[in-house]
């Protein structure tokens, strides 16, 4: 019983049919797989590595190298399986093995270029963001279709050619190409549902910067009503096999940005009253010339700067324990 490297699964031959005269290079359909494994292992190994990093959370700017590697990689490997002589007629398992490279050659240079130029803007919106997943996580979604069309015509050949397939590690590899599609998509949901939040905490801060009051307390509103609501639609989503440490790690961010709605965040607003108050009262007092302020003017003036003061202490010290 001889055993060989497959592309997707170890491959063990029972019975060898008749040869017909175009298939002359090849020994056995075994060899004639081999030869398409050969030119594909690489290419689907490194397709395997890029895609994890993504998945990851890497930015895809950031392993701009990894793509540009890999997509030459399956340019060289769709030129060798080209070049490589018919084994039959049809020749069908050559055809899916060179339409899942030039889908992933698609893929990977024009869709990617698309998203890498969503990927500098993302951040500007909760749609822009959106937008932005939903384009990583289609382009993956072409290439397990493309990978599946090549698993089936695999089969077929094994079938017609009584080759017997017995899952090995190219195919565990094979399965995890797969799954880091699932698991891209499954990061993307628990990702939105805590980025709506996440952005919603920027426009307050943005809010807090420029003292503008009102779009900070609007934005402190939207900030606890998406977290509440962000909290009930993970509690709802199922562990991503058996691991709920993304879901929860989104949940306990959450419940943090409810605290400083509720805690910190309304502080924050009496730091915004108690300023508004002793800017007026300042303005009013320093339009006065010194021999005509009155006891009372001095008391006011001096109860507004202490409770500015306190105000703006308590203000710092939330400020610097949400940034830590």
């Amino acid at each position: 019983m001889k055993h060989i490297k497959p592309f997707i699964i170890i491959i063990i031959v029972l019975a060898f049919i008749p040869f017909h005269s175009y298939a002359q290079s090849y020994e056995s359909p075994v060899e004639y797989m081999q030869k398409i494994s050969d030119a594909l292992d690489n290419t689907k190994r490194d397709t395997w590595k890029y895609l994890k990093a993504v998945t990851r959370g890497k930015r895809a700017r950031k392993i701009e190298r990894k793509r540009e590697n890999l997509i030459d990689e399956i340019y060289a490997s769709k030129n060798q399986i080209r070049k490589m002589p018919k084994y039959e007629t049809r020749d069908s398992l050559r055809i899916a093995a060179i339409d899942y490279l030039d889908m992933s050659y698609t893929v990977l240079k024009e869709d990617y270029d698309k998203i890498l130029d969503m990927e500098d803007i993302a951040e500007q919106s909760y749609d822009m963001m959106e937008a932005y997943l939903l384009a990583k996580e289609k382009a993956s979604e072409k290439l397990n279709q493309s990978f599946e069309d090549l698993v089936y015509a695999q089969e077929k050949f094994a079938e017609k050619h009584d080759v017997t397939l017995q899952e090995g590690e190219q195919d565990r590899m094979s399965r995890k190409i797969s799954d880091a599609g699932e698991t891209l998509s499954y990061y993307n949901d628990v990702y939105l549902i805590f980025f709506k939040a996440y952005k919603e905490e920027a426009y307050v801060m943005e809010a807090l910067d420029k003292n503008d009051i009102m779009s900070f307390e609007q934005s402190t509103a939207s900030l606890k009503q998406f977290s509440e609501e962000g909290i009930e639609d993970l509690k709802k989503m199922d562990s991503f096999q058996g691991d709920a440490s993304l879901k929860n790690g989104a949940i306990k961010i959450l419940r943090f940005y409810i605290k400083e709605a509720e805690g910190d965040f309304a502080t924050m607003t009496d730091y915004f009253i108690k300023k508004d108050n002793f800017e007026k009262i300042k303005k009013s007092f320093d339009a006065k010339k010194k021999r005509n302020r009155t006891k009372q003017d001095i008391k006011q003036f001096n109860k507004a700067v202490n409770e500015y003061n306190a105000s703006a202490k308590k203000a710092n010290k939330i400020l610097n324990s949400g940034n830590k």
